[in-house]
């Protein structure tokens, strides 16, 4: 299992380092000049539905451009099941590749922590998603599906909306 993880880990980076223009690509004109183009950091919220805890997700998450087409992608999920306390927290790596246009896809680490009847457990997790996501604005939808790969793997589906910080 690890050593899947950490192949996909490394495809997804080769891919993004292929997937990525080289400067002369990137730029754009403003007022009669060239200027490189350089994504906002984004905040947005999401609701969706984990089909393997059978319960609905809601959560937040933020977008961090490092590259032209690769963000540092953290969020946080709240699990809402009666009785116990659940939660995760994804750091993940998300990568846009122009082909694509408004496709995104990525991997990262999960950490899923559950707690009832004064016990509790954390795991740590591989993740992969991909999703489909609104033109670049001040607000932009999306919609995400998402696989928690390991012991006790889990599929959800969620829709959000993201406010772009400038």
């Amino acid at each position: 299992m690890r050593r899947l993880g950490l192949r996909i880990v490394v495809g997804l980076a080769l891919v993004a380092i292929v997937a990525t223009p080289a400067h002369a690509q990137r730029r754009r004109m403003r007022g009669g000049r060239a200027v490189a183009g350089r994504a906002a950091p984004e905040l947005g919220g999401h609701v969706g539905y984990n089909f393997d805890a059978q319960n609905a997700v809601v959560g937040v998450q933020a977008t961090f451009p490092l590259a032209p087409q690769i963000d540092f992608y953290p969020s946080f999920d709240y699990y809402t099941i009666s009785n116990a306390t659940e939660w995760a927290l994804n750091f993940d790596l998300k990568l846009r590749p122009p082909a694509f246009r408004f496709w995104y896809f990525g991997s990262g680490l999960n950490i899923l922590h559950v707690s009832a009847a004064g016990a509790s457990d954390t795991k740590t997790h591989l993740n992969v998603f991909g999703g489909l996501q609104g033109r670049p604005g001040p607000i932009r939808p999306y919609a995400e599906a998402r696989e928690i790969l390991g012991d006790g793997s889990r599929f959800q589906l969620v829709g959000g909306l993201s406010f772009t910080l400038r």
